[in-house]
C-alpha cells in the first residue's frame, strides 16, 4: 500500500489487489465521532484501487508544528485525539490501524478538532504507536510561552510513567489538563464543536469562575448555618435530658434519705428488743423485726443505685450539652467565614463585571525587527494608511504606547487589539481579548490561537477594515 498525491482536503492510498476491506470498520469510521467528520470510500482510477479520505479539516498538524502553539490549544489537540482513540476502541475498531502521519492529520481551526485517519484493512503490516507518535508531536511543537512547555511535559511524564497505554486512562488525564483550560468548547449537531468565546474572553472566564465560587461559599454557608441551627437545637435537647436527669437525682436523693431514715429507725427498734429481751429473759420473737430491718436495708441500697445512675445520666447530658454548643460555636464560625467569603467573591464579580477594556497582559514574544523575506503590509481601508509589517511581533489597537500601528478615531478598538506574528515567513493572526472582536475574511479570530493570513487577506478589528498584503 503506498500513498499517491492528494488533492486540497482529499487524501488517497493505493491498495494491492490481495487486502481485503473490513466493511463493517468502513461504515464505523464514515460514522461522525468524537469530532471527526472525516469519510474514506473505495475508488478506482485508471484500473488503480484506491482508498480515499475526504478530510474535514483547515490545516495539517504538519503546519501546526511550524506555529508557535499555546497552552490551552496544546491541550485541546490532545485531547480531541484521545477522545478519537476511545470511540475507536469503544465501536469494536483497532487504535493500532490509526494513520499516524503529521501530514496527513488535518485540525478543524473552529473548535481545535484533530481529524485522525483509519485504514479499514483486514491486514496492515505496520501498527501504530499512539504514546510514541504523541510524544514525537510534541517535540516537534513550537511553543508559545512557558505553560505550553510544562504542559507538554506534563503529558510526556504520563506516558513514562505509565508503560502500558490505556486509552480511556489517558483520555482522563487529559480531560484533568482540560478542566483548567480558557478555551470553551461545546458541542453542536453532527459531531460538530464549538469554540465560545465571550466579547472579552479572560474577563467573563473570571466572572463565571467568580460566580462558581460565590455559588459554593454561598452554598457552604447555608449548609453551615443549619449545621448551627441543628447543633443548637442539640444542645437545647440535652439541657432539657440534663434537667430532667437531675430532678431524677434529686428524688432519688430524697428517696434514699428517707430509706436510710426508716432503715436507722428499724435498727434502733431491733435494737431495743435484743435489749429487753436480755434484761427480762423472755423469749421475744425479734425475726419480724430483723427481716424488717434487711427489708429497709435492701429498699435503701435500691435508691442508692438509682442515684447513681441519676448522676451518670445527668454527666452523660451535661458533656453532650457542653459539645454541642462547641460545636455550635465552631459551625458559628465557619458560617461566618463563608459569608465573608462569598461577599469578597461577589465584590470581585462587580468589579470584573464593571471593568472595561483592561491593560492586556505583555506579549509573549520577544519583538524582533524582520530583516529578511517577505515584506508584508496592512492597509487601513478607511484613511489609506499604509504600514509594512517589520516586525516579528506586530500589535496593533488604539493605545498610545506599546503598539506599532496605532488607530486612531475608533473608539471601538481595544488598546492592544490583536496581533500579526511573523514565522518563517508565514504571518498569523491572533486577537488579544478584544472587546469588540477580530475577523480575518469574515471568520471571527479567537483569542489564544494564531490563524494563517493568506495573501490579500481582509482583516477586521471590531468595525474597522484593513488590507493585508504579502510582498
Amino acid at each position: 500500500m503506498t500513498q499517491s498525491l492528494r488533492d486540497s482536503k482529499k487524501i488517497e492510498y493505493e491498495l494491492s489487489q490481495e487486502v481485503n476491506i473490513n466493511k463493517y470498520e468502513l461504515n464505523a469510521f464514515n460514522i461522525p465521532f468524537a469530532g471527526n467528520t472525516s469519510t474514506c470510500r473505495e475508488i478506482f482510477v485508471r484500473g488503480d484501487r484506491k482508498l480515499e479520505f475526504s478530510v474535514d479539516g483547515d490545516i495539517s498538524l504538519g503546519q501546526i508544528m511550524q506555529k508557535p502553539v499555546f497552552r490551552d490549544e496544546l491541550v485541546e489537540y490532545v485531547y480531541s485525539i484521545s477522545r478519537q482513540l476511545v470511540s475507536i476502541i469503544q465501536n469494536g475498531m483497532s487504535p493500532q490501524k490509526i494513520i499516524l502521519n503529521c501530514n496527513d492529520i488535518y485540525v478543524r481551526l473552529s473548535d481545535f478538532s484533530v481529524q485522525l485517519l483509519y485504514l479499514p484493512l483486514d491486514n496492515v503490516v505496520e501498527e501504530s504507536d499512539i504514546a510514541e507518535f504523541v510524544k514525537n508531536i510534541l517535540s516537534n511543537f513550537v511553543y508559545a510561552h512557558t505553560p505550553a512547555i510544562e504542559c507538554a511535559n506534563q503529558i510526556v511524564d504520563y506516558f513514562n510513567d505509565h508503560s502500558e497505554f490505556d486509552a480511556f486512562h489517558f483520555r482522563q488525564f487529559v480531560s484533568e489538563l482540560r478542566d483548567t483550560s480558557q478555551l470553551l468548547i461545546i458541542q453542536g449537531d453532527k459531531g460538530q464543536s464549538e469554540v465560545l468565546v465571550s466579547p472579552e474572553n479572560n474577563k467573563e472566564r473570571a466572572i463565571h469562575k467568580a460566580e462558581e465560587a460565590a455559588k459554593k461559599a454561598e452554598a457552604a454557608r447555608v449548609q453551615a448555618e443549619n449545621e448551627v441551627k441543628r447543633q443548637i437545637e442539640e444542645a437545647k435537647y440535652q439541657a432539657e435530658v440534663a434537667r430532667q436527669a437531675e430532678e431524677a437525682r434529686m428524688k432519688a436523693e430524697a428517696a434514699r434519705v428517707e430509706a436510710e431514715i426508716w432503715r436507722q429507725k428499724v435498727a434502733a427498734e431491733v435494737r431495743d428488743y435484743e435489749e429487753t429481751a436480755v434484761l427480762t429473759s423472755e423469749n421475744i420473737d425479734i425475726s419480724s423485726v430483723e427481716e424488717e430491718r434487711q427489708k429497709a436495708e435492701k429498699v435503701s441500697s435500691k435508691y442508692a443505685d438509682e442515684i447513681r445512675r441519676a448522676r451518670e445520666q445527668e454527666m452523660r447530658a451535661e458533656e453532650a450539652r457542653m459539645q454541642a454548643e462547641f460545636a455550635a460555636r465552631k459551625n458559628a464560625e465557619e458560617a461566618k467565614r463563608q459569608a465573608e467569603f462569598a461577599r469578597r467573591q461577589a465584590e470581585e464579580i462587580k468589579r470584573l463585571s464593571e471593568s472595561d477594556d483592561e491593560e492586556p497582559p505583555t506579549t509573549l514574544f520577544s519583538n524582533r525587527t524582520l530583516v529578511s523575506g517577505s515584506k508584508p503590509t496592512l492597509t487601513r481601508r478607511s484613511t489609506g494608511e499604509t504600514v509594512q509589517i517589520n516586525k516579528q511581533v506586530f500589535c496593533i489597537g488604539k493605545a498610545d504606547q506599546g503598539v506599532d500601528f496605532k488607530i486612531t478615531g475608533n473608539r471601538s478598538i481595544s488598546r492592544r487589539h490583536a496581533y500579526i506574528t511573523s514565522i518563517n515567513g508565514v504571518s498569523y493572526l491572533r486577537d488579544n481579548n478584544s472587546t469588540n472582536h477580530t475577523y480575518l475574511n469574515g471568520s471571527q479570530v479567537y483569542s489564544n490561537m494564531d490563524v494563517v493570513i493568506p495573501d490579500n487577506s481582509i482583516i477586521k478589528l471590531s468595525n474597522e477594515e484593513f488590507v493585508y498584503k504579502n510582498m
